[in-house]
Formats: C-alpha cells, structure tokens, sequence
C-alpha cells in the first residue's frame, strides 16, 4: 500500500495513542502517568489531566480496540500488524 504524506502523519499519531494506551494501562495503578496524559490532552485537544489522574479508585478506560480497529480498517491487517509489532518492541 503506498501512502500519501497524510496517510503517514495519520498512521505515526494513531501509533503513538496506542503506545501512550499500553503505558497508561501498564502503569496506571504505579500512578505515574501525569505527565503521559498531559502529552495526551495536548495531542487530543482534551483537557482530562487533572480529571484522570491515578488514585481514588480511578481507572483507566483503553481505547486500544477502537484505535486497532480504526487502523485495520484505513490501512488493513498488514500495517496493523507491522504497528502491534513495533509497539511491543517498544514496551
């Protein structure tokens, strides 16, 4: 498949949201994702900082499967392989 400019910067930022989920759900509970989910509100444009930050019993909500799904569904099974690959190497 070969992908426009905006195909790849689509494809990078959707990797990275699926990096920043396995970080916020490996390290959640170790509350020291402050600084993780204030990069995600910037990237986002959301403002959830200060609302989700870890402890009380907050947990956090994946959105690992709408991202796959997103993926698989715009660039196919291969590319999202090719990502989950990456991302596990990462982490």
């Amino acid at each position: 498949m070969e992908l426009t400019e905006e195909m790849r910067y689509r494809l990078c930022y959707l990797t990275l949201r699926l990096a920043i989920d396995q970080k916020l759900e490996r390290d959640w509970s170790k509350g020291e994702c402050e600084g993780v989910l204030a990069f995600l509100d910037l990237m986002s444009g959301t403002h959830l900082t200060d609302e989700q930050k870890p402890g009380d019993g907050r947990q956090y909500v994946s959105q690992r499967e709408k991202l796959e799904d997103f993926l698989d569904a715009e660039y196919g099974e291969e590319v999202l392989a090719v990502v989950l690959r990456a991302i596990n190497e990462l982490f």
